[in-house]
């Protein structure tokens, strides 16, 4: 038998089980985590999100983040907030954790995170807020994204 005869149906039997594998793997979005907006059903938490623009306050020692939750129910949610900002090779940094009632509408909060070595400043930086709730169901909540920082 030659070369030739054996290559084209090794060919065909390795694309075949390419094809058979990316059909039965499951898609990326199977395995995706929550996202703000993407509650579990029946829980008390339906959104969590970091919206708007950070105010700095105290010559840079903390920021107020502005944070918008979305409840279907009266709910006890801790929330915590992390702010990164890079400013040249130096990291400012700042983490708060908090807890707030949610009273089964659509409210802002607004949490203020305290820069850990170095103080804020006006520009770009990355925010987290994750919220927690464990009423009757528990569910947890992340919004994550760059947002500005301004005075």
């Amino acid at each position: 038998m030659s070369v030739r005869r054996i290559r084209r149906p090794l060919i065909a039997i390795v694309l075949a089980a390419a094809g058979a594998t990316l059909a039965l793997a499951p898609s990326a979005s199977a395995n995706a985590p929550l996202r703000a907006g993407a509650a579990v059903d029946g829980a008390p938490l339906t959104a969590v999100v970091l919206s708007g623009t950070g105010k700095i306050d105290a010559s840079g020692a903390a920021v107020v983040v502005p944070v918008t939750l979305t409840c279907s129910q009266r709910t006890s949610v801790d929330l915590t907030v992390k702010v990164a900002q890079a400013i040249g090779d130096t990291m400012r940094t700042g983490t708060t954790v908090r807890k707030v009632v949610c009273d089964a509408t659509t409210q802002k909060v607004r949490i203020a995170v305290t820069a850990t070595e170095r103080p804020f400043a006006p520009g770009v930086a990355f925010g987290v807020v994750t919220g927690n709730s464990c009423d009757a169901l528990c569910n947890s909540l992340t919004d994550e994204h760059r947002f500005e920082l301004s005075l």
